[in-house]
């Protein structure tokens, strides 16, 4: 049979010592963005102000190519393509550029008529 130690320890310090192993083992918090997919309507909502997917396409995809992941960004098929493809856009490195880029896009464009 095991020999049990009883000691006293706030949880406020556990936590701490707790976090520290974590990081230093380099996992990650279940609300990190390291990792995360999301689809279009997600970050349409989250960082575009609710815009619509023509408009996203049109005046961030296209305007900034190096968003696109085949030029070492953060989307996948930026576009529809004849098969259906999705879009998919990695949470973590996208939020970055955005936060970057978030003075540079016209918030005010309008789509072509």
């Amino acid at each position: 049979m095991e020999d049990i130690v009883q000691l006293p320890i706030s949880i406020g310090a556990l936590t701490k010592a707790i976090d520290g192993i974590m990081k230093n083992r380099g996992y990650v918090p279940a609300d990190s963005l390291v990792g995360r997919t999301i689809k279009m309507p997600e970050f349409s909502k989250k960082y575009c102000g609710n815009k619509a997917d023509k408009w996203i396409r049109l005046f961030i995809f296209d305007q900034y190519p190096e968003v696109d992941i085949q030029n070492g960004g953060w989307v996948v098929n930026p576009h529809w393509t004849d098969k259906g493809r999705r879009t998919i856009i990695f949470e973590n490195p996208a939020s970055e550029w955005m936060e970057k880029h978030r003075t540079e896009i016209d918030w005010n464009a309008k789509l072509p008529k």
